[in-house]
């Protein structure tokens, strides 16, 4: 077994351990909002990341395929908005509690998000990522924002106060994000100034 065929098999179990938690700990994880939007639904998205550098590691076939229907990060990019804002609706959050289609859904909207995003990442040009991150984060800081200012329920489920909690966690988050793209793209955008003069 080599070093590939090795890592491709750690990266597969790290993200079945981790679906598998945030399927395990659904009561727990769903019992506050906070934890739900900003913990589980996360796991989720990054079990399916880390299964799609498994599957591009170990499978040069799949790699390729998706590469090519992928070619510059846009298909990948463009689920990152419409998964991720569908999740950010209270409402669509409420029916995940009861209605076991909806919690069907948001697993297979979020992996599917997670799996893609890497190879997306890793195809597209600066521009482009920072395109499709800066509008994610504006929106995350902009619900999270809407969710602290509000002064009812926007979730049957939740209190006020575990309303205000996510809506700090949301903001928190999408500075973090932003703040880790930043770090990740700094050489490259460094190499291509250097280039420039």
């Amino acid at each position: 077994m080599n070093a590939a065929t090795r890592g491709a098999g750690r990266l597969a179990l790290a993200s079945a351990a981790l679906l598998a938690a945030a399927l395990l700990l659904r009561a727990p994880l769903e019992s506050s909002m906070a934890l739900h939007m900003v913990l589980q639904l996360p796991m989720i998205a990054v079990g399916g990341a880390l299964a799609g550098l498994a599957a591009e590691r170990h499978a040069a076939r799949l790699a390729g395929a998706l590469a090519r229907w992928d070619a510059h990060g846009l298909a990948g990019l463009a689920w990152l908005l419409p998964a991720s804002a569908y999740w950010m609706v209270p409402r669509a959050l409420e029916q995940s509690l009861t209605m076991p289609l909806s919690e069907a859904g948001k697993f297979a909207s979020l992996f599917l998000l997670g799996f893609l995003l890497p190879g997306a990442l890793a195809r597209a040009a600066v521009v482009i990522q920072l395109f499709f991150l800066g509008n994610f984060c504006a929106m995350m800081a902009i619900a999270g924002m809407l969710y602290q200012d509000m002064a009812q329920r926007l979730c049957n489920a939740y209190s006020l106060d575990d309303q205000v909690v996510t809506g700090v966690g949301l903001v928190v988050a999408s500075i973090g994000i932003a703040a880790a793209w930043c770090v990740w793209q700094l050489p490259a955008i460094a190499n291509q100034a250097r280039e420039r003069a």
